[in-house]
């Protein structure tokens, strides 16, 4: 993220007299926003790939059905929650890289 951003931009923003704050929200986050999104795409792929393991200790949702699918080899219930979770992954990946891209352009201008 921020600890990315290269010294010497850094240091030309310093020269430029730009307190800690400007320093902040007007050149370390605008350069780090493309790593922190990718680490919020991938902590959002990693929770959905908990879901199943979630379910293990008996936390309701989509997991269930699978473990209940698998366990009691109802493979259409499994097969149909494990695409729902799929979707749902696809549809935030979609999601959060949008985002990235409307950020991009925000901070690019």
């Amino acid at each position: 993220g921020i600890r990315l951003v290269d010294k010497d931009v850094i240091e030309a923003a310093n020269a430029y007299g730009m307190n800690s704050r400007q320093l902040l929200f007007h050149v370390q986050v605008p350069l780090a926003m493309p790593n922190i999104m990718a680490g919020v795409n991938q902590t959002i792929m990693m929770s959905l790939a908990m879901v199943v393991i979630a379910s293990l200790v008996s936390a309701p949702g989509l997991g269930t059905l699978v473990l209940d699918g698998i366990n009691n080899l109802r493979l259409g219930v499994g097969f149909m929650a494990g695409i729902g979770i799929v979707l749902l992954a696809i549809i935030l990946d979609r999601v959060s890289k949008s985002a990235l891209n409307r950020v991009n352009k925000t901070y690019s201008n």
